[in-house]
């Protein structure tokens, strides 16, 4: 296994671990940090925020 995909792993644990589903956008850069679920819908709080009072960032579906 490579260091990338070592990294990889491990950033997807540590994001798991912290209770959040983690799903990739699918341009890559974001992660989905809802807490798990069922649907389609995925949202990553922290990241393409226009401002530091938006209450979400990037939001897609899979």
């Amino acid at each position: 296994m490579s260091a990338a995909d070592r990294r990889r792993e491990a950033e997807t644990s540590a994001g798991r671990a912290a209770g959040y589903c983690w799903m990739e956008h699918p341009d890559g850069g974001r992660h989905c940090t809802r807490r798990p679920h069922s649907d389609r819908q995925h949202v990553d709080h922290y990241r393409g925020r226009e401002s530091v009072t938006d209450t979400h960032g990037t939001e897609w579906t899979d």
